[in-house]
């Protein structure tokens, strides 16, 4: 596996989280760990993992399904796989699909069960788009908009802010989510607002538009 790989693995058993991580690490990939919802959060937005594996249950408030929501409200493409040591029922499996999981493992589980889980799951992962509007295009990996043979270039926050606006088009994307994905800091909005006022200046005349909703966060319009 290529070193480059990125694995984030959230587990709240440390002894278990321990062999995975192990195991992970001996095969190459470069892992991040956690046992509590809210730094699995912030491990996501300061890493940019490929892969999550997630475990249900965490050591503080947010538990594994609450991360999955928070991390699908601002990236629909990165493999997430769940595991639970809990009795779970159909219809918690299903809820897990609903909201986006990729795989969900039940424990008991061997490592060489998740390690396959894993590879078929980063073969399935799609490339990074490149989003296309009516006028322009937008490069996210390049931090680039084209737009009649001219390219216009952002900076890795603006790129990151316009990346999860287009994901999002027409939608409204609440401020905490940018803000925790792109700052991990919900007080970092006075950036926010920086940031948003300098693509507004880049998208001029392009066909997008980024439209403030008051005191609800912010939506791309094309």
């Amino acid at each position: 596996m290529n070193t480059t790989t990125t694995i984030l693995i959230a587990e709240n058993n440390q002894d278990f989280l321990y062999v995975v991580q192990w195991h992970f690490e001996q095969k190459g990939f470069r892992v991040f760990s956690s046992v509590s919802g809210k730094n699995t959060l912030e491990l996501f937005g300061q890493n940019n993992p490929d892969i999550i594996l997630l475990d249900i249950s965490l050591d503080d408030e947010i538990d594994g399904k609450e991360v999955a929501r928070k991390i699908r409200a601002v990236n629909k493409y990165i493999p997430i796989i769940f595991m639970s040591g809990e009795n779970k029922s159909p219809a918690d499996v299903v809820e897990g699909f609903e909201i986006g999981c990729t795989y969900f493992l039940k424990k008991p589980v061997t490592i060489e069960e998740i390690e396959t889980h894993v590879h078929a799951a980063l073969k399935m992962k799609p490339s990074i788009p490149i989003y296309k509007f009516d006028k322009c295009s937008f490069i996210f990996e390049n931090r680039m908009i084209v737009f009649e043979n001219k390219k216009e270039y952002l900076s890795d926050k603006e790129a990151a802010v316009l990346r999860i606006l287009s994901d999002h088009l027409s939608e409204i994307v609440p401020l905490s989510d940018i803000l925790q994905n792109v700052w991990q800091d919900v007080f970092m909005e006075e950036s926010l607002r920086n940031v948003i006022s300098s693509l507004r200046k880049k998208l001029v005349g392009k066909g997008l538009t980024i439209k403030t909703i008051k005191n609800k966060g912010y939506q791309l319009n094309s």
